[in-house]
C-alpha cells in the first residue's frame, strides 16, 4: 500500500528567524519510512519547506499518487496549519485515512483528534504502531487491538492501550533517506556540506520541566550500539556523500564508555567526517577525556543547553545542574578548541528582570561562540505549562504563536508579554554588538559561504534586536482557546483572566519553598538506567 508522510511548512514556527532557519530532513518519518518500507509498503515523503510546495501542489501530489493513508508529523505550534492542511486532504480524498502523529498529538491525544479533518492519532513511538495500522488499514480490519491508537467511531473518540517501547533499538532499520527531496537541505552553520542527521539514542533521563521529550520517549534512556552508529554514519558518507555529520540526540555523552568507543570505531575504520552537535548538550555530563574524545573523532561545534545563569531558577526547573558545572564544562570545551554554543531561556515562572539579567551577564562571562536567548514557550504536557496556568498568566492559547521564536504567550508578575520580549531584544544587543564578539566571529571565517551564512545570521540578529521574535499573529480557526479532553478542566480557565498578583507571588515562593537542592550527576543517570 502506497502511505504518504508529510512535514508540513514549519516557515511560522521560526518567526523573523525564518529567513537563517536550517531545513532539516524529517529524520522521525524517514525512521517510520524504512520500518513499512521492509514489510513491502511504498512510503513516499512530502517535505514542504524543502520542496518550496505551495497546499495545492501538494494536493495535486498526493491526488496523482493516490496513497491509501496520509500521515503528518506535527509539534505544538504546527498544530493549526496541519489541521488546515489535513482538512485540505480530506476535501480532495475524503475516502483516505488523515492520521496524525508526533510530539503533539502523543501529549494531547483526544484534543488533536478532535476536528473533523483527523481521522487517527498515532501516540508514543511511532514505527510498530504504524506497522500494524497500515496493515489493518490495508486488510480493512478494524483498528480495535491495534497498540498506540486513537480513531473516531460514531461520533466518539475509542483510544487502545499504548504500544511498549522498542527496547533493542538496533533491530530498527536506518532512515529511508533515498526518499529525501533530490535537494540540498540548508544548514546556514554547517563548516562542510552535505550534512546529514543522526539520532543516535532515545529517551531523556532529566526532568526539566520546561520540555516535552519524555513524554513521547519517556525518562528510559535507550542507545543504539556504537557499532549501528559507525554503520550508519559509513552509510551517510559512502552512500550520500556526507562530508558533515550532526548529532541530535538529547544525551550523546551520557555515557562516556559508548562515547569513547564510537570514537574508537570511527577511527579504527578511517572515517573522515566532521561532527557538531547541535541539541543542547547537558553540562553534567561532559568532562574534559569526552570532549577530547569528541574533537579527535571531528567535532568541531558542540551546543550547551544552559537555559538561566541564576542558581536559584536552574533548581526551580529541575534543571540538575549548578552554574559552576556550567562554567568547568564550557570552559574545558574551549580548551579543546570546540566552537560552544549556549542556548538560553528567558520568562520562567520565577524570573524577574534581575535574574534574567543574570543570564544575560552569564552568556557575555562564558564567552561562548554563539548564544541564542530563547522565550520559554510553556508547551502542553511540560511541569511549567501547569505551573503558569495554575497562576494564572498563560495569555495566549494560539498554538502558532508556540513556536521558539515568536511571543510570549504568559505573562510574570511586575512584567508584561512586551516587557519579556524587550528583555530579549536587550539580551541580543548585549551580547552581539560588541566589536569583540564581532571580530570573534569574523576570525572563524573560513568560506565564502561561512562568510555568508554569517552575515545572514547577524541580520537577523540585528531584526530581532529592533523588532523582536516575530510579529503577533490573529487567533487561527483551529487554535486551542478552551480546555479539552486531554486537560483537567478545573486547572484551565475558561478565558484568559487578569491574575490576582498577591496570589501568584504566594505561589511562587511555595513552589520556591519545594525547590529540590540535590544536583544529578550523569552517574546517577547510569545507575538508573541499569535498574
Amino acid at each position: 500500500m502506497k502511505v504518504a508522510l508529510i512535514n508540513v511548512s514549519q516557515v511560522e514556527v521560526y518567526g523573523n528567524l525564518s529567513a537563517v532557519r536550517p531545513t532539516h530532513p524529517p529524520l522521525g518519518l524517514a525512521y517510520l519510512a524504512s520500518y513499512i518500507e521492509r514489510t513491502g509498503h511504498k512510503p513516499f515523503i512530502i517535505d514542504q519547506d524543502a520542496l518550496g510546495m505551495t497546499d495545492e501542489q501538494m494536493i495535486q501530489k498526493l491526488a496523482e499518487e493516490r496513497p491509501g493513508m496520509v500521515g503528518i508529523t506535527v509539534v505544538t505550534p504546527s498544530f493549526p496549519r496541519a489541521t488546515r492542511v489535513a482538512a485540505r486532504i480530506k476535501q480532495a480524498l475524503p475516502d483516505t485515512p488523515v492520521v496524525q502523529g508526533g510530539i503533539h498529538p502523543t501529549i494531547v491525544p483526544r484534543d488533536a483528534l478532535v476536528p473533523d479533518p483527523w481521522d487517527i492519532v498515532v501516540k508514543g513511538e511511532g514505527e510498530e504502531t504504524l506497522a500494524e495500522l497500515v496493515a489493518a488499514l490495508e486488510a480493512k480490519r478494524p483498528l480495535d487491538g491495534i497498540r498506540g491508537v486513537l480513531f473516531k467511531r460514531d461520533g466518539q473518540i475509542v483510544e487502545n492501550p499504548p504500544c511498549p517501547l522498542i527496547p533493542d533499538l538496533d533491530v530498527l532499520p536506518f532512515p529511508a533517506r533515498h526518499l529525501y527531496p533530490n535537494i540540498r537541505y540548508s544548514y546556514p552553520d554547517a563548516m562542510e556540506h552535505p550534512v546529514q542527521p543522526i539520532f543516535t539514542s532515545r529517551g531523556c533521563p532529566a526532568n526539566c520541566t520546561y520540555c516535552q521529550t519524555k513524554n513521547i520517549f519517556t525518562r528510559k534512556f535507550r542507545v543504539h550500539s556504537a557499532r549501528y552508529v559507525v554503520d550508519e554514519i559509513e552509510e551517510c558518507v559512502n552512500k550520500y556523500g556526507a562530508r558533515e555529520i550532526h548529532i541530535w540526540d538529547d544525551n550523546f555523552t551520557t555515557r562516556k564508555d559508548r562515547v569513547l568507543e564510537i570514537r574508537d570505531e570511527i577511527k579504527r575504520r578511517g572515517i573522515r567526517v566532521k561532527f557538531a552537535f547541535p541539541n543542547g548538550l547537558r553540562a553534567d555530563y561532559i568532562n574534559f577525556e569526552v570532549l577530547k574524545a569528541l574533537v579527535d573523532m571531528g567535532a568541531y561545534s558542540i551546543s550547551f543547553g544552559i537555559e538561566s545563569g541564576n542558581d536559584k531558577v536552574l533548581k526551580f526547573i529541575e534543571k540538575g545542574e549548578s552554574l559552576d558545572r556550567v562554567r568547568q564544562s564550557v570552559r574545558w570545551a574551549q580548551q579543546v578548541g570546540l566552537e560552544v554554543w549556549g542556548f538560553f531561556m528567558l520568562g520562567f515562572p520565577i524570573d524577574t528582570r534581575e535574574t534574567m539579567q543574570d543570564t544575560i551577564d552569564f552568556a557575555k562571562e562564558l564567552d561562548v561562540d554563539v548564544a541564542k536567548f530563547h522565550i520559554l514557550q510553556p508547551y502542553p504536557g511540560s511541569k511549567v505549562y501547569y505551573q503558569l496556568e495554575e497562576m494564572g498568566l498563560i495569555t495566549n492559547r494560539n498554538y502558532e504563536d508556540y513556536g521558539i521564536h515568536t511571543r510570549p504567550v504568559h505573562k510574570l508578575p511586575g512584567l508584561t508579554e512586551d516587557d519579556i520580549l524587550a528583555i530579549q531584544k536587550s539580551a541580543y544587543r548585549q551580547f552581539y554588538l560588541r566589536p569583540r564578539k564581532v571580530w570573534q566571529h569574523l576570525k572563524r571565517v573560513r568560506s565564502i559561504a561561512r562568510l555568508r551564512s554569517k552575515v545572514k545570521m547577524g541580520l537577523a540578529i540585528l531584526k530581532v534586536c529592533a523588532i523582536g521574535s516575530s510579529e503577533k499573529r490573529l487567533a487561527g480557526e483551529y487554535d486551542s482557546p478552551a480546555p479539552g479532553p486531554d486537560r483537567k478542566p478545573e486547572n484551565i480557565p475558561s478565558q484568559v483572566a487578569v491574575p490576582d498578583w498577591k496570589q501568584v507571588q504566594q505561589r511562587i515562593e511555595s513552589l520556591e519553598g519545594n525547590i529540590q537542592e540535590r544536583i544529578i550527576t550523569a552517574e546517577d543517570w547510569e545507575r538508573q538506567d541499569r535498574k
